[in-house]
């Protein structure tokens, strides 16, 4: 995997921009940490089996949730919305827009060095027949384009990948690992000293928390980042 210092917001456009020649579809994530590229059920143990467990969580989101919850959702639709208010799940965020991955490294608490991460995803999609089947028995770990059924997916050009808990070597294998995915993987490093200055460049072209979180908790995050930008 290929790895990038970005320096500025115009060295972050430049190198994005070359995805258009290589990739069809191309999904970005940032995140605080190099790699570790597991969805949030397999982070504290990738060696757990986790599906009876994330079973039974849909079950209790069926019974406990159903005023939130709206007719005919599938498992994998209430995978995604459940994963949009913090339950665990075997799927990773991901977004088509490289800006918005930008935005979420850049903005992360961490005070160390950021990543964002590109994965080329032509060869690696799932089609539309997966919300009529079962999430949990996908032979290998894969890109998922979500319903575009929520204001913050919308927002933030949601994508997802569905990760499986690998038989063979008993647990969750990292992307970076997957010998499926990592070969499609592209890295950019952005240090410290530099995430101020691009979160300010960010706003300047219309990246912010208030425009990828569209509610009132969005406004105040970017109301208390201006404060303490100026």
């Amino acid at each position: 995997m290929k790895s990038t210092e970005i320096n500025s917001f115009v060295d972050f456009i430049k190198h994005s921009d070359v995805f258009d020649l290589i990739a069809h579809q191309v999904i970005f994530r940032g995140q605080p940490v190099q790699g570790k590229l597991l969805p949030s059920i397999a982070r504290k143990d990738p060696s757990l089996e986790t599906t009876a467990t994330e079973k039974r969580h849909l079950d209790e989101l069926k019974l406990l949730g159903a005023s939130f919850l709206a007719p005919g959702e599938t498992d994998l639709d209430l995978l995604v919305r459940a994963q949009h208010f913090g339950l665990q799940t075997r799927l990773l965020d991901w977004t088509s827009n490289s800006l918005a991955a930008l935005w979420f490294a850049c903005a992360d608490p961490s005070p160390d060095d950021v990543y964002v991460y590109a994965l080329e995803a032509d060869d690696l999609m799932l089609d539309g027949s997966i919300y009529t089947t079962d999430p949990f028995k996908t032979k290998n770990t894969r890109v998922l384009r979500p319903r575009l059924n929520n204001p913050r997916i919308i927002a933030q050009h949601g994508w997802f990948t569905l990760h499986r808990y690998s038989a063979k070597v008993r647990k969750f294998v990292p992307l970076e690992h997957n010998s499926e995915t990592k070969h499609h993987l592209h890295e950019f490093r952005i240090p410290k000293g530099r995430r101020k200055e691009l979160l300010i460049a960010l706003d300047r072209h219309g990246v912010s928390a208030r425009t990828l979180f569209p509610d009132l908790d969005g406004l105040c995050q970017y109301l208390n980042w201006k404060q303490s930008a100026a």
